[in-house]
């Protein structure tokens, strides 16, 4: 009977410490998420001038890779962030280097 016991307290606590730490940091106006391979949110309306965070809250690396090239923020790892002042008008299709063919990866920014 203590043998069980012993087995049970210590699967439970195996358990326990191998789950996630869910991250409870509410998301700012101006950050995107990678998160779970997707980035959130996927469509954003800004003003020129602003400023975008990109927070990989992934454990994979990303990037953020404008499709006409016109910017790529090089590998973000897990935990990193990578900023971008937008100060031309213009949409922006931006997707994962790393991911290219993950269409929930991608995410598009009109700049007005």
């Amino acid at each position: 009977m203590k043998l069980i016991s012993f087995i049970l307290v210590f699967s439970l606590l195996f358990l326990l410490s191998c789950r996630k730490n869910k991250d409870t940091t509410p998301q700012g106006d101006n950050e995107v998420w990678l998160l779970y391979k997707r980035f959130n949110p996927t469509f954003i309306d800004i003003k020129k001038g602003t400023t975008l965070v990109f927070m990989n809250k992934d454990n994979a690396n990303h990037s953020i890779t404008e499709a006409n090239k016109a910017f790529n923020s090089g590998k973000i790892k897990p935990g990193d962030k990578y900023e971008r002042t937008f100060t031309d008008s213009a949409t922006y299709g931006i997707y994962c280097s790393y991911h290219p063919d993950n269409l929930q990866e991608q995410i598009s920014i009109t700049v007005k």
